[in-house]
């Protein structure tokens, strides 16, 4: 008799673009080496493995004896590797060309590192939507995994034969063929109960879970016998793991559990002990031998978690937070440029052919078109690596909150958008368009060394501002903002105890509640704004610091933010030789307020203008968030009375910022720290620097104030 049950496992491991070098070393000590170890000593047990592209780089680079045992593996057929995008992207969020050529260079990179022909996909953090089998299927993807609970909508339609709900959990057995315009994949439901029982339960609770999964008796008992008398064998079924490979070592307090106290060598053993009615195997092989259960079409969804992070849906990331709707838009316009290059060279290199007859083109044309593909490949490489999804949407890990995922994204877009003027030839121009897709046109200007974008309608803010070279967005900064988790740091809800056997698991870091440092709950303070640059507010009377660090200012403002006009709108695809120059108003009852904004052309020095005209108010606020990290400044808010310049640096970034103010200000500055909940505890991270400029008006009803900031990089 077969095994009634075949146990199917997927394991996912990742670091994201941009960290830090000790935590792929830590991650590869505590989890990738030692999970293989164990996984080596017991060759019956057969699962499927996923490192993304971000990772199969390090391991290449720093551990490439650990790609050659993986070679091995795929070599005796013990396990399986997944594909992905390569940087390991949201598929959904990026454009279908993108989708194709991400999955494209890791399939290859798979053939020509470990010799595996991938036709599995790890779905990156299980965001489905609808059209992604179009994409699969033509990417040459038979199957992938997503949550069990995405199929919820479908379970009156499914047979009960393949559902089993116990102990708070539903699982889903099987495997399902979905569709798009005509194009298929596969589908394996995850299973949530396995996701937290493993590794983070005792083995025999897990093998229980699974034995109870043995049919013993036919599912319908009137089709107990055949029509000869014979006994009907029992339908076997399949359940699915699919879960990251970190949580077995890297996660907090799972390496003494999983390792040292023999976690996965126990349950290896154990499924290879109890093979007589289960056994494992590849997603490859179970597909290829076994016919789907059924056929479902599923929603827009990810893993529980995911939704209540989203509130839903993943793409509210990007409405909660305008900084990741930042690095989205941006990625996706620097897409639509790769691609939009790649086509009129395409159409300039086809006419030049036609006129010469279809004659090879002559040698200085050859190699004018050899570099701009040249040029176009690094930039859409640079774009790939720019779409790599941790630093877009923010968790449990950090993500969004963590400044270097953030500056490393932007580091790559940035180079990618340096690369394609390159190919464009771009001099210094403006140009309106809608960078953040709200409907309402910004303006971008554009030198050779910088690059800003201007909001009018959000109170004509500076909402990007780009260094080439240096390859960093100077207002790459986050708002704080009240998170879910906040609740639990002012509860102090205790870590969770024991399990009832009196063995200490490790618990999982959705149970967790830990911080890093005493009094934390003194730092949870809310912005009532994007932490963008050149903000401008009227107030009745002069703040405190205390309260302008503590955002508490916000009930002595007469006003901020509000639309501006653009004056005499700037030609769409304008360009000019020394000076870009934006001008805009805004008409309130009794006055206005213009501000102007000049980028230099050869140098990347912006200059900004205030003035007031008709208005009577007491005292008049300028703000700028600066993202740069200058040792001076993390410590003590603090303030000066008569300031005409400030200066910062980042050593790290190479850049160096100087503000120089015509008129005397009384400058404030302080450190922006949010509370983000990371794998290890609730903690602060700095997210940029605010520096807030004020001056007392006197009864002037009409003032004006120009104040210039200077970036150097070395």
């Amino acid at each position: 008799m077969n095994p009634s049950v075949t146990f199917l496992m997927a394991f996912h491991c990742h670091q994201p673009v941009g960290n830090f070098g000790f935590v792929f070393e830590e991650a590869y000590a505590k989890a990738y080496d030692p999970f293989l170890g164990v996984l080596e000593r017991h060759p019956d047990v057969r699962l499927a493995l996923h490192y993304s592209g971000c990772l199969l780089d390090w391991l290449l680079e720093h551990r490439p004896a650990f790609v050659q045992r993986l070679r091995a593996l795929v070599t005796r057929g013990q396990i399986e590797l997944l594909a992905s995008g390569y940087y390991e992207p949201i598929l959904p969020l990026i454009p279908e060309a993108d989708r194709q050529g991400q999955i494209a260079q890791m399939r290859h990179a798979l053939r020509a590192h470990c010799r595996a022909e991938a036709t599995g996909l790890w779905l990156t953090e299980r965001v489905w939507e609808p059209d992604l089998p179009s994409t699969l299927a033509q990417a040459g993807i038979r199957y992938t995994m997503v949550d069990t609970n995405q199929f919820a909508g479908a379970r009156p339609w499914l047979p009960a034969r393949v559902q089993v709900h116990d102990d708070a959990f539903w699982d889903l057995l099987g495997s399902y063929e979905t569709e798009y315009a005509g194009a298929s994949v596969r589908l394996f439901p995850a299973s949530k109960r396995l996701r937290y029982s493993m590794p983070f339960q005792p083995v025999p609770q897990t093998i229980d879970f699974l034995k109870r999964l043995k049919r013993d008796e036919p599912f319908d008992s009137r089709c107990s016998l055949r029509a000869n008398g014979e006994p009907v064998e029992p339908e076997p079924v399949a359940i699915t793991f699919a879960d990251d490979g970190e949580k077995f070592g890297l996660w907090p307090k799972t390496y003494a559990w999983v390792y040292e106290e023999g976690w996965l060598d126990q349950f290896f053993t154990a499924l290879e002990r109890e093979r007589a009615w289960l056994r494992t195997t590849t997603f490859a092989d179970y597909a290829h031998t076994t016919a789907p259960d059924g056929t479902v079409y599923l929603p827009c969804g990810s893993y529980e978690e995911m939704l209540e992070w989203s509130g839903g849906y993943f793409r509210n990331f990007f409405t909660k937070y305008p900084e990741a709707n930042a690095m989205l838009q941006k990625m996706l316009h620097v897409s639509q440029a790769i691609a939009q290059s790649k086509q009129a060279g395409l159409q300039a290199t086809g006419s030049k052919r036609q006129a010469k007859n279809k004659r090879p083109a002559a040698g200085g044309l050859q190699l004018e078109a050899k570099r701009r593909e040249a040029l176009l490949r690094d930039a859409e490489q640079a774009l790939y690596t720019g779409q790599c999804n941790c630093a877009y949407w923010h968790g449990v890990f950090g993500g969004l909150y963590l400044s270097h995922l953030r500056r490393a994204v932007y580091a790559h877009l940035i180079s990618a958008e340096q690369l394609l003027n390159q190919v464009e030839a771009i001099g210094p121009s403006i140009t309106i368009f809608d960078a953040d897709g709200d409907g309402r046109d910004d303006v971008s200007l554009k030198t050779a060394t910088t690059g800003l974008v201007i909001d009018p309608a959000d109170g004509g803010t500076i909402t990007e501002w780009s260094l080439y070279g240096a390859n960093v967005n100077l207002l790459d900064t986050l708002a704080r903002r009240p998170e879910p988790y906040h609740d639990k740091l002012r509860s102090k809800q205790p870590e969770r105890a024991a399990t009832s056997s009196g063995q200490q698991t490790p618990a999982s870091i959705h149970d967790l509640v830990a911080v890093k440092e005493e009094n934390l709950a003194s730092h949870l303070i809310y912005d009532d704004h994007r932490r963008s640059a050149f903000l401008d507010y009227a107030l009745e009377g002069m703040p405190t610091l205390e309260r302008v660090v503590r955002s508490t200012w916000g009930e002595r403002r007469l006003w901020s933010g509000g639309s501006f006009a653009l004056e005499k709108p700037p030609t769409r695809g304008a360009r000019k030789a020394t000076m870009l120059d934006v001008s805009m108003v805004r008409l309130l009852e009794t006055g206005s307020i213009r501000k102007s904004i000049r980028l230099h052309a050869k140098t990347s020095v912006v200059e900004c203008g205030y003035r007031l005209e008709g208005l009577d108010v007491p005292v008049i606020a300028l703000e700028w968030n600066v993202s740069l990290r200058d040792e001076r400044y993390l410590a003590t808010p603090r303030e000066y009375a008569e300031a005409t310049q400030f200066g910062l640096e980042d050593p790290h970034a190479g850049v160096a910022l100087t503000l120089s103010m015509d008129r005397p200000a009384r400058l404030l500055h302080f450190p922006i720290e949010t509370v983000s909940e990371s794998e290890h505890g609730l903690e602060r991270t700095y997210q940029g620097l605010c520096i807030v400029c004020l001056w007392t008006l006197e009864g002037a009803r009409s003032w004006e104030t120009r104040l210039q900031w200077s970036a150097t990089t070395r």
